[in-house]
């Protein structure tokens, strides 16, 4: 049981530093990544994405940056539209591709996600490049 911990937190640690997508190859693919690391369940993959630092845009006041370094946005929240704008190729691509999830099905979970964990409520989500 410690050694598919350690398994699990070292896959964690990799899409952190890495990204998932290297992290994948590492197991044969994105749902093996969903299998190993979250025990299918992309609530815990989204809760990697938990301790973003939150700042306000310096271009734009309307926005607030959700970001693990500067230069580094993982998500965008447009006040005035009341939208997330998600990072595709680190969240809203693996939620696809590792779980499976429609369009739809991703909207609604990481939108309950970001209500849940960031405070964010009646948000809606897209994905962005």
């Amino acid at each position: 049981m410690l050694k598919e911990e350690s398994l699990k937190q070292n896959l964690k640690n990799q899409i952190k530093e890495f990204g998932w997508k290297d992290a994948a190859k590492l197991v044969n693919g994105p749902k093996n990544l969903a299998k190993n690391a979250f025990n299918d369940d992309p609530m815990q993959f989204l809760n990697l994405f938990n301790d973003l630092d939150v700042v306000q845009s310096e271009k734009n006041p309307c926005w607030t940056l959700f970001r693990y370094e500067i230069g580094y946005i993982m998500m965008v929240h447009d006040k005035q539209f009341n939208r997330v704008f998600i990072n595709h190729k680190s969240i809203w691509l693996f939620l696809k591709q590792g779980f499976g999830f429609s369009h739809a099905e991703t909207k609604e979970l990481t939108e309950r996600w970001l209500s849940e964990t960031y405070n964010l409520r009646g948000v809606t989500t897209e994905w962005t490049d």
